[in-house]
């Protein structure tokens, strides 16, 4: 039971930090690198996936060492992808070449926030591919936004205190109107209860408008 769930914490997305924007591993006689084409990544916003696949010195890990172009592997657009996995969704994303070699590029909007995981599927020649990598977390475009945009959401306890309010102001109209009831019956008294009643009216209206613009 402790084995699974250690290793139900090593592979989950949501424990790795940003120690691994440019993760690397290794496959057999090769390294493979991914990170972010523009930072940092926001959802909602244009993109892309790099990877570097180069020959590995074995000598040293593969996050220890740089991404080498004149050890790069080429001619991988049709034996190689990529998959993107939120959640449950995924989504296949082929490899375009660049002009450095080694280098590929797969272009994806994530319209997602938080951790993802990257599954290579395929060949690199002849040495086949089953390997799992984490890309940089997205972030909310929030961290965008200058000056920072005040949020429009009314909270659930603070929409209930307004209410509780309007009605306790309610209560007060209600009992003005029967104190003014209790009074001699005359014209003057009427036109009070009507005043009060016109405004109490208006007051719950002023108070559903104002609801009105903080939803």
């Amino acid at each position: 039971m402790k084995k699974s769930i250690l290793i139900a914490l090593l592979i989950s997305p949501l424990f790795f930090g940003s120690a691994f924007a440019h993760q690397a591993d290794s496959v057999g006689d090769y390294r493979i690198e991914i990170d972010w084409k523009n930072k940092p990544v926001v959802t909602g916003e244009s993109n892309a996936i790099i990877v570097y696949v180069s020959e590995m010195d074995k000598s040293k890990e593969a996050a220890d060492q740089p991404f080498v172009p004149e050890k790069g592997i080429e001619g991988l657009k049709k034996t190689l992808k990529i998959k993107l996995v939120v959640d449950a969704e995924s989504i296949t994303l082929p490899l375009q070449p660049t002009d450095v070699p080694g280098m590929y590029e797969s272009d994806v909007t994530p319209t997602f926030s938080g951790w993802s995981q990257l599954n290579f599927i395929g060949k690199i020649n002849e040495q086949s591919v089953n390997l799992a990598l984490h890309p940089l977390k997205v972030q909310e475009q929030e961290i965008l936004q200058f000056p920072p945009v005040e949020t429009t959401v009314v909270e659930s306890g603070e929409f209930e205190r307004e209410i509780n309010d309007l009605r306790g102001d309610i209560r007060e109209l209600q009992n003005t109107i029967d104190e003014l009831k209790q009074q001699n019956e005359n014209s003057a008294s009427e036109t009070m209860i009507i005043a009060a009643i016109g405004l109490g009216i208006a007051g719950i209206a002023i108070g559903a408008a104002s609801f009105a613009k903080k939803k």
